[in-house]
């Protein structure tokens, strides 16, 4: 995949305060980046960064056309970039007193665009969000759902090669949270690259192929969810068994083994060892010698959410 954007070297101060220092990144055509990080730790700011809508202190964010191949700084070639980029807040940008249709007519205009233009996005944006039954309703008379697909699709109805989402699924019930999800993805194979800044670590890795961890107003780490998450957790794996003898006698056996923690939970015991392929082999070796009881044996990668702990736990 060829670069969309890089952040390079970028620093954002207010008042001396620092917020964010030196954070690089690539975002690829295609991509779903999502930022992660504590509250205050500068996701919204660089958001807002590669939105345009502040200029680094230090450093640039620059586009990359497709036209020349050739970096352009947003911040100063602003005029020309922002119909590239499409951005949904936290919270809803449309006007509640309009109707769906003139709330994107609206942003539609907003973005230069003709008259003939604005109506055919917004007829095609409005089909696509499932929410043609409702062009004539007042936004403030939507649904949570319903609202939050209205809110993405006035980033969407100029066609934007970048989409940007804060908290997008803020708010939201599990249901909900899952609908704007699988709309995301949807946006995201009409060939829209797009960059999320979440709480929900789940939700970021189970959506995102990149993953952008902010720590402290420093990208600590970036790059794909599976290389980030590598060096932090070595492979661990569960075993669910029956209550009783079998579980003490297991323990006993283990502990022998290379392993560097043992976590129980409720008799779900969660292993972390040393050498992932030679505990197998002896525990398996145990159990069928041993005619144990047991209901379930799997290898799980470490989750996002750990790598996260355990980055944020080093302070």
């Amino acid at each position: 995949m060829a670069d969309l954007l890089r952040v390079k070297g970028v620093t954002k101060e207010y008042k001396k305060d620092r917020v964010l220092e030196d954070a690089n990144l690539v975002i690829e055509e295609g991509d779903i980046v999502g930022v992660i990080g504590q509250s205050g730790s500068g996701k919204t700011t660089l958001l807002s960064l590669i939105a345009g809508f502040i200029e680094p202190t230090d450093g640039e964010v620059v586009y990359i056309s497709k036209v020349d191949k050739a970096e352009h700084n947003i911040h100063e070639n602003l005029h020309k970039i922002k119909g590239h980029i499409g951005f949904t807040q936290q919270r809803n940008s449309f006007y509640g007193k309009l109707t769906v249709m003139e709330n994107l007519v609206l942003f539609g205009r907003l973005c230069g665009l003709p008259n003939k233009t604005v109506l055919a996005n917004a007829k095609n944006l409005l089909d696509f969000t499932h929410l043609t039954e409702h062009h004539n309703k007042l936004a403030e008379q939507l649904s949570g759902g319903m609202q939050k697909r209205l809110d993405i699709s006035c980033s969407l109805v100029h066609k934007p090669k970048i989409l940007l989402l804060d908290e997008p699924t803020a708010d939201l019930d599990p249901i909900l949270r899952r609908e704007i999800l699988n709309l995301l993805q949807e946006v995201n194979k009409q060939g829209v690259t797009i960059v999320i800044a979440s709480h929900n670590l789940d939700e970021v890795e189970s959506i995102c192929n990149k993953v952008a961890v902010i720590h402290q107003g420093k990208v600590h780490s970036f790059g794909l969810i599976d290389d980030v998450r590598k060096p932090y957790l070595r492979d661990h794996f569960t075993i669910n068994i029956q209550p009783g003898a079998d579980k003490e006698r297991l323990l006993n056996h283990l502990k022998q083994l290379q392993i560097s923690k043992i976590i129980d939970h409720n008799g779900n015991l969660q292993i972390y060892p040393e050498k992932l392929e030679h505990t197998m082999s002896s525990l398996i070796g145990f159990i069928r010698d041993e005619h144990l009881n047991f209901h379930d044996l799997n290898i799980q990668k470490p989750s996002l959410r750990d790598v996260f702990e355990q980055i944020a736990g080093k302070d």
